[in-house]
């Protein structure tokens, strides 16, 4: 099960450019390249990320195995270097450990999620449980589901409601600090307290204390030296706030707008406590990382891109100084802060493997020793241990060992201007060992919409899933779309009620770049996604002239925005204030031009439809109701269901099926070969 990581770090052989030179004229010979199987696609990591103790001689990490055909999952805590096991701790089924954070060398705290399709982070249940490095004094501290249950002998102390896990002291002592978010007192359908809490909790006593509460919902809390300073977030109304406080026995006051401007989001004070760290931007561009005044004054920048926002910083351990930044254009780019010994490595690191991104993901408490994670483009996750005193690098696992490099496609990062005149980004993945001319293309949009984006990094769904599309003989197109993440506020909130226009013009116009740079043949296109992407595949023939795709292949997709009323994302205030706002749901006439259900007549192309029978998020009734309609007025259908699926397919059966039912439609329609 664990590997070495190293042979993973090596420079991939990538395709020549399209136009070849005089002396490239000759035609190129490409090696035959066994396809990887619709099963390997399938299969979920066997280790998820791992968490470094204090001392560095131990990492906690999340096991997952199939158990005639269900998931199970375990906690285990392995010894370092040799990855040998201390224990390992079973979990409900279907149920795995998030957030696991050591208290101190012998004992370690984790919440408990529940499994997720499209690779998604795992659904948090609020629980949150202690256990000793050896498995044993195993305590439920928090839950909202077994109040008054043994072992949960401190449950009562804290209010009815969620808990999050939120970082240790600095030093770590056996303490944590948890983030409830309190139930209504009267239930109901909102189940929001208007409030939100922060404890002190003692993981070997069940101590508690509480740090800071703020009445407002799902909010975000910064602190320094064991004092909570700043709380932020999104009210029910959609609207930012940020408050500070000089002291715990201060008042909140609110951060002037006009002074912090369109977004300012704190992320950490600096070592004497006169200073604030933020991402933001005042105008809403992309985010720039950035050093203030504690009230927002004085803003001095510290990184930044003209394209894409800084979306994370490297921090060294206590006094906790800012060492990198990161901004995810094409492949990531990073500005580095200071010359500390931390900077230095992760710039040796990078230089080294220049094929992958690398980033430190834990540090030991004393900071010599670093957990190394290094993603590309066609590596999901490879972790190693380096030693900051001997720059020793030594290989722990690779998150799916099975694909191999070789037999995956390269993606090539691209911009063009789109109609609308905005410069866009995005994505193209190229079939492995093809010559990019004239390829059958599919659209892949990715879901959301308004946050996520298409990386570089084959972390997600929708970027995993063009892999799979590619090892197939297809080229894969994927725009970042108005409304897309990574770019500021203001490209976020462009995307606000163009669901069904704009997003989809910009991804034509992504498709018709890769049409006019030779590489997609414009008469084999295709459109394929899940979630908004289905919500894509089902528009995008209603919506692009008629003729441009042949088929498209709709998972999870909204048909019909009616429905949005009876999925999860309208249980909440905000979130009925969001479908609202972004989807138009209050304004029938946007709602019929903008659901496919209500223009089957323009559907004339096949269309396979993959519903989850559990669906939360677009309940299934889109498909149904979209596959009813379609077959009312002869059009071509086919349609995959499965029971027990949420918002998309987990199971490996299950995924291996849509694998193969996608394969077989895409190639009756579109016609490419895949390897040998």
């Amino acid at each position: 099960m664990i590997k070495p990581a190293i042979p993973l770090f090596v420079a991939f052989l990538l395709a020549g450019p399209l136009a070849a030179s005089a002396d490239e004229a000759k035609p190129q010979m490409f090696p035959v390249v066994k396809a990887i199987s619709e099963a390997d696609f399938a299969k979920h990591p066997p280790l998820g990320n791992p968490a470094l103790s204090p001392d560095g001689q131990h990492i906690a990490v999340s096991v997952h195995s199939e158990d005639n055909g269900e998931s199970r999952y375990q906690l285990a805590v392995l010894h370092l270097p040799d990855l040998k096991y201390v224990s390992r701790l079973d979990m409900v089924a279907h149920y795995l450990p998030i957030d696991v954070t050591w208290v101190d060398n012998k004992r370690l705290v984790m919440g408990t999620g529940r499994e997720t399709a499209f690779s998604e982070t795992p659904a948090g249940t609020g629980d949150i449980i202690a256990v000793d490095i050896d498995g044993k004094n195993k305590r439920l501290l928090y839950s909202d589901s077994a109040r008054g249950a043994t072992g949960s002998a401190n449950i009562l102390k804290l209010p009815i409601g969620f808990g999050t896990i939120s970082g240790t002291p600095d030093k770590t002592n056996g303490h944590f600090y948890l983030t409830v978010n309190p139930a209504a007192e009267r239930g109901g359908s909102d189940a929001q307290a208007h409030r939100t809490l922060m404890f002190d909790v003692n993981a070997i006593t069940g101590g508690v204390n509480e740090m800071a509460s703020i009445d407002e919902d799902g909010f975000d809390f910064v602190l320094h030296e064991g004092v909570v300073r700043y709380a932020y977030g999104t009210d029910n109304n959609l609207k930012d706030h940020v408050f500070y406080r000089a002291s715990a026995d201060k008042p909140w006051a609110e951060l002037k707008r006009e002074v912090i401007g369109k977004e300012f989001t704190p992320t950490a004070l600096s070592a004497d406590g006169k200073k604030v760290y933020s991402y933001g931007n005042l105008s809403g561009g992309p985010n720039e990382f950035a050093i203030s005044n504690l009230d927002g004054t004085e803003r001095k920048v510290l990184a930044s891109n003209p394209r894409m926002s800084i979306t994370g910083v490297s921090w060294s351990p206590a006094p906790h100084e800012p060492y990198a930044a990161v901004a995810l254009e094409c492949k990531p780019v990073i500005t580095y802060l200071d010359d500390s010994r931390y900077a230095k490595a992760l710039k040796a690191l990078n230089a080294q493997f220049a094929d992958h991104y690398v980033s430190f993901g834990d540090l030991n408490e004393d900071g010599s020793v670093a957990l190394v994670r290094a993603v590309s483009d066609r590596d999901p996750g490879t972790y190693a241990l380096f030693d900051l005193k001997t720059n020793n690098l030594r290989p722990l696992y690779q998150s799916k060992p099975w694909l191999k490099p070789e037999q995956l496609g390269e993606r090539r990062p691209f911009w063009f201007k789109a109609s609308s005149g905005t410069e866009l980004g995005g994505f193209l993945t190229l079939p492995p060992a093809r010559d990019p001319k004239n390829l059958p293309t599919i659209l892949l949009p990715h879901g959301g919409p308004i946050g996520p984006s298409h990386r570089w990094t084959i972390t997600s769904w929708d970027d995993a899933e063009a892999q799979f599309l590619a090892s197939r003989g297809y080229a894969v197109v994927q725009v970042n779309y108005r409304g897309s993440g990574d770019r500021g506020k203001n490209f976020e909130d462009s995307g606000k009620l163009q669901m069904g226009t704009g997003m989809l013009q910009d991804q034509l116009d992504g498709l018709n770049w890769a049409v006019a740079q030779g590489y997609a043949d414009k008469n084999r296109l295709g459109v394929y996604g899940a979630s908004y992407g289905g919500y894509s595949a089902y528009f995008q023939p209603v919506f692009a002239p008629q003729g441009t795709f042949k088929c498209s292949v709709a998972i999870a997709g909204l048909s019909d925005i009616r429905l949005w009323a009876n999925a999860d994302t309208s249980r909440s205030r905000g979130g009925r204030n969001f479908v609202r706002e972004a989807w138009g749901l209050d304004d029938p006439k946007y709602v019929a031009a903008n659901s496919a259900i209500d223009h089957v007549d323009k559907f004339n192309i096949p269309v396979l439809i993959i519903h989850g029978e559990d669906d939360p998020r677009v309940p299934v009734a889109n498909a149904r109701e979209m596959r009813d309609a379609l077959e009312k007025v002869g059009k071509p259908v086919e349609y995959m269901t499965r029971p027990k699926e949420g918002h998309g397919f987990f199971k490996e059966d299950n995924n291996t099926d849509r694998y193969k039912i996608t394969e077989a439609f895409l190639e009756k329609y579109l016609g490419a070969e895949k390897g040998s």
